[in-house]
């Protein structure tokens, strides 16, 4: 992956926090179901748990340092925001 340009974190609520809106550590800590990554092309990386999961850690490095919790939900939900999230541009 290239370096990251701006990230977005989609939260199991449906709600979003992006690096547009603060700073890594600003964002809310749990429910995350997914962190989007935008490379300098636009490039889409997207990080998940599996749905097996309970929960999920993101540790973040550099400027993205802090940690961020997942939370289990059914998977249909999960699948959707995870859909969504591919498709978003930054």
């Amino acid at each position: 992956m290239l370096p990251v340009a701006s990230w977005r974190i989609f939260y199991a609520d449906g709600s979003t926090f992006d690096s547009g809106q603060g700073s890594w550590a600003d964002a809310p800590p749990f429910g995350v179901q997914c962190v989007v990554y935008y490379d300098a092309q636009g490039r889409v990386t997207v990080d998940t748990a599996s749905r097996d999961d309970s929960t999920y850690t993101w540790r973040g490095e550099g400027d993205e340092a802090g940690i961020k919790i997942g939370l289990w939900m059914d998977s249909d939900g999960h699948y959707r925001i995870v859909d969504a999230a591919g498709r978003s541009s930054p």
